[in-house]
């Protein structure tokens, strides 16, 4: 059993949530399904700090350590820009930058005269949920819960493997 057992836990049930997402076609079930997903992501650290951490101080330590250098450094960006991010902007305000809409896409083709040929179709079902603003725009929002839980998988790694006396 790893001393990151409890914040693994929130993990797995993120990663459950996540497979959710992908054959969702209800809009409500689907945007309870993104919350979800997305809370229990920003869970994962508080259930490292407070139940993992309470049980070991040095991994409580560790845990903090490394939770100061995720304000810095691309390879963190994840964390700040989409795990915190978000989570904060539903949480407190009850908004998200994924949308939950028809997604407008331009297909610009050309004709057999040569003349370019633009048509707009909206992608109703549940193909592409990008998201809406900021560092991700554009990016598919299921795609970064895959990144983030990756992320998270490497970090609680890390400190497993510092617990085990082995080089993080």
């Amino acid at each position: 059993m790893t001393k990151t057992a409890s914040a693994r836990l929130v993990l797995q049930d993120v990663v459950f949530v996540r497979n959710k997402l992908e054959t969702e076609v209800g809009h409500i079930e689907w945007r309870l399904y993104w919350i979800l997903a997305v809370v229990f992501l920003r869970s994962v650290g508080h259930v490292l700090d407070k139940v993992d951490g309470s049980n070991d101080l040095d991994l409580k330590k560790e845990a903090n350590a490394l939770f100061k250098s995720w304000q810095i450094g691309n390879e963190h960006e994840i964390f700040r820009s989409f795990i915190d991010c978000e989570r904060n902007s539903i949480l407190k305000e009850y908004e998200s930058d994924m949308s939950e809409g028809p997604v407008p896409v331009l297909i610009n083709l050309k004709n057999k005269a040569g003349c370019d040929v633009i048509q707009q179709v909206l992608i109703e079902e549940n193909i592409y949920r990008p998201m809406t603003s900021g560092v991700y725009e554009g990016e598919d929002g299921r795609t970064l819960i895959d990144e983030a839980i990756s992320w998270w998988e490497s970090q609680l790694d890390k400190l497993d493997r510092v617990d085990a006396g082995q080089p993080g």
